[in-house]
């Protein structure tokens, strides 16, 4: 008798809950993507300089594809509101809307390239962000070549969501180990440690696509500069992070090379780090000499000749111009080499800029 009149009291209960989840729902919105850029405000009398205001832009899921009640939706798939923090844009949001932002489902951040460049913005972006309890860290993050709006435009040929495209372009590249290597979290220990190298992906406008143009690099939280798709191939082979590598011994000779080991050693030469970087992999011909038979060892040869030169040089031409440490050693330090580690601690920006590189490349051809 009496577990029926629990269940009598607890039935209407459930249901009530029910009901107001559902109707929470219908007041809140999903973003599967956000853009954020930084814009200069007109100076305002007695102020030297002019205020920066965030264009935050975001990609919303284009629910009439979903199901036929989300034809009546008033919520447009992309909308950009400004403000002079995040907060504010939220807000501004909701008072447009009438519906809060919900970022559980979000896939992509995309960050403007004045907005990357602009340290203080940027944390205090990652202040809030962190601070939002639903907001996850292992976002995917990407770059805008310019502003990160124009980016979360080009949905007329990604069949709908930019979210869920920046998601599968991540999803189908075959050359990294861990295929997301940039997220909002990276970027919060970047601003936290300030002790590593973090590329981020750059995309520009490729026939009405996002396409990566590049890598925006950032190392103890400061902004360097785009490099080029290669350098940064070759920076995240020296990291491990690759599953294969292009490598090109000679002319009109291509090697595609897998099964990629990198170990990594720093020793102490007078006070000088010298970081060892050692490469095996095997490599496989996609383009080439027809006669095989006979030239393994050659082609082998050119081919751990040529990548030692492009590392080294690379290596010297970022330290020289960024001052970056392609290898980002600085983060393995504590462990590879306790003296060094005492001597560099709390300094990985002078580190950077002393540390001295040695490659050796070790590539077993298996034919075409």
């Amino acid at each position: 008798m009496w577990k029926n009149r629990i269940l009598i009291f607890l039935i209407p209960g459930m249901l009530l809950l029910g009901g107001c989840e559902s109707a929470e729902l219908e007041q809140r919105s999903f973003p599967l993507a956000v853009g954020i850029d930084v814009e200069e405000s007109k100076k305002k009398a007695g102020k030297d300089e002019a205020e920066k205001n965030l264009v935050v832009s975001f990609d919303f899921p284009d629910l009439a594809q979903i199901s036929e009640k989300g034809k009546t939706t008033d919520t447009p798939m992309g909308m950009s509101l400004e403000g002079i923090d995040l907060y504010h844009v939220e807000k501004s949001y909701e008072n447009n809307t009438n519906k809060v932002l919900d970022y559980n489902h979000i896939k992509a951040v995309v960050l403007g390239e004045k907005l990357i460049s602009d340290a203080k913005s940027l944390r205090s972006i990652l202040l809030t962000w962190e601070q939002q309890e639903m907001s996850a860290r292992n976002i995917s993050l990407f770059a805008g070549s310019g502003s990160a709006a124009e980016i979360l435009t080009l949905t007329e040929e990604t069949e709908g969501s930019m979210g869920t495209y920046l998601e599968e372009m991540l999803e189908s590249q075959k050359d990294f180990k861990q295929k997301k290597i940039a997220t909002v979290g990276s970027l919060m220990n970047q601003w936290h440690n300030h002790n590593e190298l973090l590329l981020i992906p750059v995309l520009s406008e490729k026939g009405n696509r996002p396409a990566i143009s590049g890598y925006a690099a950032i190392q103890n939280f400061e902004y360097c500069g785009i490099l080029n798709v290669e350098d940064a191939m070759q920076i995240f082979l020296c990291q491990n992070l690759l599953e294969m590598f292009l490598c090109e011994p000679g002319k009109d000779e291509a090697a595609e090379v897998s099964d990629i080991q990198v170990l990594t050693s720093v020793e102490n030469a007078e006070g000088t780090p010298v970081v060892t970087i050692s490469i095996t992999g095997k490599g496989k011909m996609k383009s080439g000499q027809a006669n095989f038979v006979g030239q393994q060892y050659q082609i082998e040869q050119r081919m751990e000749k040529r990548l030692t030169a492009d590392l080294q040089e690379t290596a010297e031409t970022l330290q020289e111009e960024y001052g970056i440490d392609i290898t980002n050693s600085y983060i393995l330090l504590g462990g590879l080499n306790r003296e060094l580690y005492d001597q560099y601690r709390n300094m990985p920006e002078e580190y950077s800029r002393n540390v001295r590189h040695v490659f050796e490349v070790d590539i077993k051809i298996l034919g075409w």
